[in-house]
């Protein structure tokens, strides 16, 4: 199948080099190309909502698990990190309650390229800072 101008495609350019979080993180990018593909396809407001919902859910999940894994290896910016989470989740309950109260589709497809981008910019920057953390150590177990 051939990539859409609008898709994220994995690269190595992404990868943390914990494969526990990369398998996390490729899930996270194939669920914002499913956001992005509904988003084009002009689906209807609960579909794309579920789409939300559901990369929320597995948001939280992610970064307790990546907060757990940054406590045992030590890493020095955990709580900043783990700042950056709860400030990244207040944000995504923000644009969860806009996108509830509107009926346009437009302001649909704004707020979910919104989480999209909060998603990625968190990987992009922040998850990169622990990424170059571990790898002059090796990759922790």
């Amino acid at each position: 199948m051939e990539k859409s101008e609008w898709e994220i495609a994995w690269s190595d350019y992404l990868s943390v080099g914990v494969p526990e979080m990369d398998d996390e993180h490729r899930q996270f990018i194939a669920r914002v190309n499913d956001l992005n593909k509904a988003i084009i396809e002009s689906e209807d407001k609960a579909t794309v909502e579920r789409m939300m919902g559901l990369m929320l859910m597995e948001a939280a999940h992610h970064f307790w698990h990546e907060e757990e894994l940054l406590a045992r290896w030590k890493y020095p910016e955990t709580a900043a990190h783990t700042a950056k989470h709860a400030e990244l989740t207040a944000q995504f309950e923000r644009v969860m309650k806009e996108f509830a109260l509107s009926d346009i589709s437009f302001v649909w497809a704004i707020k979910g390229l919104h989480l999209k981008q909060l998603l990625v910019e968190h990987l992009l920057k922040e998850d990169m800072k622990y990424r170059d953390f571990l790898r002059p150590q090796g990759a922790p177990s």
